[in-house]
């Protein structure tokens, strides 16, 4: 568990976190979603005491704090970051930097083999990082926060440079880390695939934290709730918003438009979709709000 308790950060006499209070639950996966430079980064810090906050403070499990270098010496052997690309040694293998992370943390080290095999690591993991690609890189970089097994652990754009094929076996390995009972927070502003395996999902502004499901209320229990329409003509547009002003109608930045449709009645559901239909518009979806048309609303705005 860890909870923060209203932490306030300042660089330059702008509050780069803003009286932050949260509790981050065991068995429980957060994804933290904002552009670059917009204070991801350090709040992630302040959980590590890399960075220490003007006000607030950071508790984690049985109330333990950063009070001292002994308590802080408790709580690294609780609590991990994943490493960045920068971190590596290109004159050491993959394989020893695993050794290294377990070592750190004294975890089981079946622990080595079991995530290579994972991450199909095997046909490199013996080489010098010095040849590695940026995504293999990458993938070592989590593999050593993954052995280190600790209860909370920390990612910081942990999806970059990597296909599709490679974010789905980490999203895999994530939810297998979840139902062990640890504490995954993740911050990104890329938003593949962290919707399907983020239990809350929080947007980062202005220093301050707001919670997805606040703002699209349903989002997370994956109600339907909208009707989605790409590039709606602006002309069919404005005559829907005449025909339907009971209903909350939205053009996005990313030209998409969103028919808010939650508590509608099947009648009302049945009207629209006839009048859609009646003008050609034909390639529309009935389901929720994407994190990516939310993230279009809440950053887009004025």
């Amino acid at each position: 568990m860890i909870e923060l308790k209203e932490i306030g950060v300042r660089f330059s006499g702008r509050d780069v976190l803003k009286d932050i209070s949260v509790v981050f639950k065991p068995g429980e996966i957060i994804g933290l979603v904002a552009p670059n430079g917009t204070g991801k980064s350090t709040l992630m810090n302040v959980m590590m005491n890399y960075v220490s906050p003007q006000t607030g403070q950071v508790i984690f499990n049985n109330g333990l704090g950063y009070t001292s270098k002994k308590n802080e010496v408790k709580i690294h052997q609780l609590i991990s970051m994943m490493p960045d690309q920068s971190d590596l040694y290109n004159y050491l293998s993959g394989r020893e930097h695993l050794k290294i992370y377990s070592s750190m943390w004294n975890s089981n080290k079946q622990l080595i083999d079991q995530t290579i095999a994972a991450l199909d690591m095997g046909s490199y993991i013996n080489k010098k990082t010095g040849t590695y690609s940026l995504g293999m890189r990458q993938r070592l970089c989590f593999a050593m926060q993954i052995v280190s097994d600790t209860q909370m652990m920390l990612m910081d754009e942990v999806m970059n440079g990597l296909d599709p094929t490679q974010v789905e076996i980490i999203s895999r390995i994530l939810e297998k880390k979840k139902s062990e009972g640890k504490t995954i927070i993740v911050a990104s502003h890329l938003l593949e695939n962290l919707e399907k395996y983020a239990d809350r999902i929080f947007f980062f502004k202005n220093g301050e934290l707001e919670l997805v499901s606040d703002l699209s209320p349903g989002f997370e229990q994956k109600e339907l709730t909208t009707i989605r329409i790409e590039e709606l003509p602006d002309a069919v547009s404005k005559l829907l918003c005449k025909e339907f002003p009971e209903l909350d109608i939205q053009t996005l930045p990313n030209q998409v438009t969103l028919i808010n449709v939650q508590g509608a009645t099947s009648q009302q559901l049945t009207r629209v979709v006839a009048y859609l239909q009646e003008h050609s518009v034909t390639e529309f979806n009935l389901g929720k709000v994407s994190l990516l048309d939310l993230y279009s609303m809440y950053y887009q705005k004025a």
